[in-house]
């Protein structure tokens, strides 16, 4: 500080000389005349450096201080943007003047303001509204802008607890604790309800007892339907991409279809399932997973779905669900789930997931329908839909391994057609075609349900019957003879009737005989039965001995 030291003891300067020496910006002692009588260390560099017109105005300023009465805040001419704040000294004709920066003031409320309005917009835009409980967890604030379609006046001095759909969900308003992150259900004025999301913390008095709660909420049931839908796609995409793999990988069609239930009805949440095949003008099960459902109930709902693509039922505590699958409009089959009534039922979700499962089975149906008809091209023969040679060899070879096992003989009888040729040359192949026939439905209604029928081609059959030995089995070569007589209408003239022969050949366990080794044997016993005089049916030696 500069100036007079010894003036300074009197008690206005003394109170001069502190307000200098503690304030933080240029202060400075003026006396009569502008006359400087003391300054603060930053007062003293600013006179230093100021121009001689601060100087003067300084000096104007401190006179006219003077002859007043009070404080007085004047603008400086020359240092645009700040302010002199003037305290006349009472007693005293001498003025203390402190420089005050009026924009850094005046900046400091704007920022102030600013950072209340930044809080408020950042609270407005997390949040959908603001709000405050009592201890009681009644609305005491709810900011203007209402909730979820309440006006906030409909909120205010009700329970949060009566616009909560799922009780035991309300101590988030009457948070005890900080609630960082709440999910809950929040009635709406027309009866429905949304997803709220839900911040709070504790309100407490001087003494900590807790008197409320404070937080924000915000509308989560758009966000939630987003998740959700999301959800259901990617559950879509890898319940799809297995039916997929497993309708691909799988050779056989029932396992095809029986690994596509599992998975729908496992992704589903199901008790059990099955996929419907179309049979004719019938729905029939083609594969099933999980508990059974009962036949009654699934009959209940093979009804439903024989006048509507969909079937919706509630019987004896189960629910039931099920939609048509269509490939080119036509429905192929069906796919049905069920659960327990006691275990929620299906949302419309499941069943829409259901539906587009049930697209694809469309498809997959027909695929194994289609697959599994050129199989049976290549396994039957195309005029009497019977086993063909290459088909029976394979499941003669099966029967033998199974004979085995079972420890039962078996019968083979070869069947040749008896003067089939003189048909062909004297009434056309048509005819011989329908003498063909004739027989393969002689053939069938001779025949069990067990026994393997096949066409060897040409006019030869062969006929598989278990169980049988030597005798039984001459006694059915005996009956279909008895059968064929009713060939002769269809013969080519009456010098040459039509008719069978037969060879028959007993298959023991243990033989070691091949199929083909079997087979052999029979056909060399019909060739020995036409040698006789055609018409009767000759039995093969044992399998391993040489014909006589």
């Amino acid at each position: 500080m500069t100036g007079h030291q010894d003036e300074t003891a009197r008690p206005g300067l003394a109170l001069a000389a502190g307000a200098l020496a503690g304030f933080p910006g240029p202060a400075l002692l003026i006396g009569p005349a502008g006359a400087l009588a003391a300054a603060n260390a930053a007062g003293g560099t600013l006179l230093a450096a100021a121009a001689p017109e601060l100087r003067l105005a300084l000096a104007a300023l401190a006179e006219t201080a003077q002859d007043g009465v009070g404080a007085r805040l004047v603008a400086i001419p020359a240092m645009p943007g700040a302010e002199l704040v003037l305290l006349p000294l009472a007693g005293e004709r001498r003025v203390l003047a402190l420089l005050h920066d009026a924009p850094l003031a005046r900046n400091l409320r704007e920022a102030l303001i600013e950072s209340r309005q930044r809080y408020k917009d950042l609270v407005e835009i997390a949040s959908d509204f603001a709000w405050e409980t009592d201890e009681a967890g009644r609305f005491t604030f709810v900011s203007p802008q209402g909730v979820l379609g309440w006006a906030p006046e409909a909120l205010l001095g009700r329970a949060a607890a009566e616009f909560l759909t799922e009780p035991g969900e309300d101590n988030v308003f009457a948070a005890a604790l900080p609630v960082a992150s709440a999910e809950l259900w929040f009635r709406r004025p027309d009866g429905g309800s949304a997803r709220l999301g839900v911040v709070a913390a504790p309100l407490r008095d001087a003494a900590g007892r807790t008197r409320g709660a404070r937080g924000i909420g915000r509308d989560l049931t758009a966000e939630r339907e987003r998740d959700a839908a999301l959800a259901r796609a990617r559950l879509r995409d890898r319940l799809f991409t297995h039916l997929v793999r497993a309708i691909r990988d799988e050779i056989e069609p029932a396992a095809a279809l029986a690994a596509a239930v599992s998975a729908t009805g496992l992704a589903l949440g199901a008790a059990g399932g099955v996929i419907l095949r179309r049979i004719g003008e019938t729905l029939a099960p083609a594969a099933s997973w999980g508990e059974p459902l009962g036949t009654a109930l699934l009959d209940a709902a093979r009804a439903t779905l024989a006048a509507a693509d969909q079937a919706s039922l509630a019987v004896r505590g189960w629910e039931i669900v099920g939609h048509a699958a269509r490939y080119r409009q036509r429905v192929e089959g069906a796919i049905l789930l069920w659960r327990r009534e006691a275990d929620g039922g299906f949302p419309g979700s499941d069943r829409s997931l259901l539906a587009d499962v049930a697209d694809q089975l469309g498809v997959a149906i027909a695929q194994v329908a289609q697959h599994e008809h050129v199989v049976s091209l290549s396994r039957t023969d195309p005029l009497t839909g019977l086993l063909n040679r290459r088909a029976f060899f394979d499941e003669l070879e099966r029967r033998l391994r199974r004979l085995e096992r079972d420890a039962r003989a078996a019968v083979l009888l070869y069947i040749d057609m008896d003067n089939f040729k003189r048909v062909n040359d004297c009434r056309g192949h048509r005819a011989g075609d329908e003498a063909i026939l004739a027989l393969c439905r002689l053939l069938q209604a001779e025949t069990r349900g067990g026994d393997l029928l096949a066409r060897r081609g040409g006019d030869e059959f062969a006929l598989w019957i278990d169980g049988l030995g030597a005798r039984a089995g001459g006694e059915r070569a005996e009956a279909l003879l008895q059968a064929a007589a009713s060939l002769r209408e269809l013969s080519g003239d009456a010098q040459h009737p039509l008719g069978i022969s037969l060879g028959l050949a007993v298959a023991e366990p243990g033989s070691g005989e091949t199929p083909e080794q079997l087979v052999a044997r029979a056909d060399a016993a019909m060739y020995r039965a036409k040698t006789m005089g055609k018409g009767g049916v000759a039995a093969a030696p044992p399998a391993g001995t040489v014909p006589a």
